[in-house]
């Protein structure tokens, strides 16, 4: 059998953390079967991203739990973090941004280049809340694909699988 290398979403995180602390959510058991099925050997990973959206919510959450805080940091600790260098910026995450840019921007060739950029200012016909799309998962995703890992996230991402195709596969371990 294939083994299978696989980065985690930050939106794994948490229901992992849950898991560990005995909840038994219908998101917890879904995720633990997944988690026994691995084979041995199975490597899973996370990225510079995880680390920075876990510390963000850390902090702008209430202070009331420091368990809560103190198991984040312990899972965050848990699996190697693998580094965003200029090569994966250069050759994934431009490349992906530009693939989403080609197939979801307005269309119209003659005024193209005073287009905005930014997925977030894309005004018609698309917009990032309707493609779904925010900065960070297009980051992950490069993660994913620089070092042919399966994506493991409960977001849809439906706009980037059609750009990405068959460069990167997904699983959502929740279901």
């Amino acid at each position: 059998m294939k083994l299978r290398y696989y980065l985690l979403d930050t939106n794994i995180l948490g229901p992992l953390a849950e898991l560990k602390t005995g909840a038994n959510s219908p998101e917890c058991k879904a995720l633990e079967k997944h988690w026994n099925a691995l084979n041995e050997g199975a490597k899973i990973f996370l990225c510079p991203i995880n680390v920075g959206e876990v510390e963000y919510g850390l902090r702008i959450a209430p202070y009331d739990k420091p368990e809560e805080h103190k198991l984040a940091r312990e899972i965050l600790l848990a699996f190697p973090i693998l580094n965003i260098d200029t090569d994966l910026a250069r050759d994934y995450y431009a490349d992906l941004r530009a693939r989403l840019f080609n197939k979801y921007a307005p269309k119209d060739k003659r005024n193209r280049r005073n287009y905005n950029k930014r997925v977030e200012e894309w005004k018609d016909p698309t917009t990032s809340k309707e493609l779904k799309i925010q900065e960070n998962d297009l980051w992950i995703v490069s993660v994913a694909m620089s070092h042919n890992l399966v994506l493991v996230t409960c977001d849809k991402m439906d706009a980037i699988k059609k750009v990405a195709g068959s460069d990167i596969a997904f699983e959502n371990w929740l279901e």
